[in-house]
């Protein structure tokens, strides 16, 4: 059974391409947000966190691999899973190849010696396997991510994160996910 042109087809595109703006809306409405966040921060960087840091994230937010940081910003790379499609028995983990750039506008104490605070995050998705296979095809295995999230500085590298994460694929697809991490900081 092939595809059929039709009044059925246009209104599929229709949907489609609505669902694509709206996805594309919502990113950029996404890092507008996190720009605006990254203002007030690099204008006055906090002298408590004005030093270099290397993080390995050991669980998911923002990928499970190392960030480089920088006064407020950082930049990650690593591998993301997400539940991002199903498969003939049920939904399926798909593995992302993730890179991009997080800020930390505000910084305040919560207990420890290192500040916590909330973040904005913009990265790249490259998938790995399943329907996000960028290897079978860029455009469909390709995504952005957007997160909102906090960074709670439990001690004396220990970290957790909490957030909220927004990926937006080819052909409107639109995922948007909690962000839980547990991560481990040293200063460089």
């Amino acid at each position: 059974m092939g595809w059929r042109a039709g009044p059925l087809s246009a209104v599929t595109r229709r949907l489609k391409l609505g669902l694509m703006n709206f996805s594309h809306r919502l990113f950029l409405s996404f890092s507008g947000f996190a720009l605006l966040l990254a203002a007030p921060a690099a204008a006055h960087a906090d002298d408590a966190l004005a030093e270099r840091e290397l993080t390995v994230h050991g669980f998911r937010s923002p990928s499970m691999g190392v960030e480089l940081r920088d006064h407020a910003l950082g930049f990650h790379v690593g591998l993301f899973p997400l539940i991002a499609d199903d498969g003939l028995d049920g939904s399926r983990t798909t593995w992302f190849l993730k890179t991009g750039l997080t800020v930390y506008p505000v910084r305040f104490a919560l207990g420890s010696r290192r500040p916590s605070g909330p973040f904005a995050s913009v990265s790249l998705l490259q998938g790995l396997n399943n329907e996000w296979n960028v290897a079978e095809s860029v455009s469909q295995g390709t995504a952005i991510h957007g997160e909102l999230g906090f960074r709670w500085a439990l001690g004396q590298g220990l970290d957790l994160r909490l957030g909220i994460g927004i990926a937006a694929g080819s052909e409107g697809r639109v995922i948007v996910h909690p962000t839980p991490g547990i991560s481990w900081s040293t200063v460089l």
